[in-house]
């Protein structure tokens, strides 16, 4: 599932399961691809949620965690951050991380 989250909704939603946060601008070249990316690894795994989180409409974001650059990624779990991404990764990449936080791997 992929949700739009604006700052003062994203403590609710990303509270339970798992989550892959993904902090970006409209703008940002590097945000688009990974966007393609991330598109097609929900399509293929409809279990992993995603939340789209615009540091632009809700600038609150960056205050809050510290984000200096997009595209940059939080693997969740519980709404806890386990790891960390910054930048455009390609398929493998995220995918070991998604693994690495939903099971440990």
């Amino acid at each position: 599932m992929t949700k739009f989250v604006p700052e003062e909704e994203f403590d609710a939603v990303t509270k339970e399961g798992f989550w892959i946060a993904d902090f970006y601008t409209d703008h940002c070249g590097p945000c688009k691809i990974l966007d393609v990316v991330l598109g097609q690894i929900i399509y293929d795994n409809p279990e992993i949620n995603l939340a789209k989180c615009d540091i632009e409409k809700s600038p609150a974001y960056t205050e809050r965690f510290g984000i200096q650059g997009t595209p940059t990624l939080y693997f969740m779990m519980d709404g806890e951050i386990k790891k960390e991404l910054s930048g455009s990764q390609p398929r493998d990449v995220l995918e070991e991380a998604i693994s690495q936080v939903m099971f440990g791997e």
